[in-house]
C-alpha cells in the first residue's frame, strides 16, 4: 500500500511540475530597443580605421550612425563610395509605392523645409546614387575583395541610408537600424528637416535631409558613443 502512495504522490508531483511549466510565461527574443536612441558619431577620414570603427558599429548593430564628412559635394573618394555601394547591394525599395502607403500614417515636421534647397540636394545625391557601383568600383581599394565586400554589404542590410546636410552644408551620411523603426520618425525630425516628398517611416532606401539649427536640435550635446577625436587619432598617425 505504502508503495502505490508513493507511486501516486510521484504522479501529483509531476502533474503539477507539468502545469507550472506551461503557465509559466516565457522570455521575448532579444532586447526590445531604448525609448531614447543614441547615434554613434565618426569622422569621416580616408584612413584604415574609418573602415575599423564603422565596421565596429555595424557589428554592434548600433541603432544610429552618423557619418560626418567636410564634402558639400559627394566627391569623398574610393573608401566611402565603397560603403554606399555595399549598402546599394542589400536591396533597394519602389520610394514612391512606400510614400502612398507612409506619408499619412506619422505627423510631419511643424518647421518649414528649404524645399528648393532639398531638390537641389535630392537631384545631385540621386546622381551620385546611380553611378556609386561603377565609382566603387573603380575608386575604392577594397571593393575588389569579395569576402570583404560581402560582409560589408550583409553588416548594412538591416539600416536605411539619409543624406543630411550639416549647417556648414558639409554631408552627413545617417545609417538607421530598421530594428528600431519605431523610433525612427521621432528621431529623424529631432535632428534633421527631411525632404517633404520623402516617407514618413523608416523603409530601405536613401532620402535626403538638411540639419535642423541648433536652437531647434538637441542632437549633438554629450551623444553617447561618439568619435569626436578620430581625425585627431588619423593624423596622429600620419606623423
Amino acid at each position: 500500500m505504502s508503495m502505490m502512495r508513493k507511486i501516486v504522490h510521484a504522479a501529483l508531483r509531476l502533474g503539477l511540475l507539468a502545469v507550472a511549466s506551461c503557465s509559466m510565461p516565457t522570455r521575448p527574443y532579444g532586447e526590445p530597443p531604448p525609448p531614447d536612441i543614441k547615434a554613434t558619431r565618426i569622422d569621416y577620414v580616408d584612413f584604415d580605421a574609418f573602415d575599423a570603427l564603422l565596421e565596429s558599429a555595424l557589428t554592434r548593430q548600433d541603432p544610429a550612425i552618423i557619418i560626418q564628412t567636410t564634402h558639400q559635394k559627394p566627391d569623398w573618394g574610393g573608401r566611402l563610395n565603397g560603403w554606399i555601394a555595399a549598402w546599394n547591394m542589400g536591396g533597394k525599395v519602389d520610394i514612391a509605392q512606400e510614400k502612398r502607403k507612409l506619408r499619412f500614417q506619422l505627423g510631419v515636421s511643424t518647421v518649414k523645409v528649404d524645399a528648393d534647397s532639398i531638390r537641389e540636394f535630392r537631384l545631385l545625391i540621386s546622381g551620385f546614387m546611380d553611378r556609386v557601383d561603377f565609382l566603387a568600383r573603380d575608386t575604392s581599394a577594397w571593393w575588389a575583395e569579395e569576402r570583404t565586400r560581402n560582409r560589408r554589404a550583409a553588416l548594412l542590410k538591416p539600416y536605411n541610408i539619409r543624406f543630411n546636410l550639416d549647417e556648414d552644408k558639409h554631408i552627413q551620411i545617417i545609417f538607421f537600424n530598421g530594428r528600431y523603426a519605431e523610433y525612427y520618425h521621432d528621431y529623424i525630425n529631432g535632428v534633421a528637416l527631411p525632404d517633404p516628398d520623402e516617407p514618413q517611416g523608416w523603409v530601405r532606401g536613401y532620402t535626403c535631409s538638411q540639419c535642423k539649427p541648433k536652437r531647434e536640435s538637441s542632437a549633438g550635446a554629450g551623444v553617447p558613443g561618439a568619435v569626436p577625436a578620430v581625425r585627431r587619432l588619423m593624423h596622429g598617425d600620419e606623423k
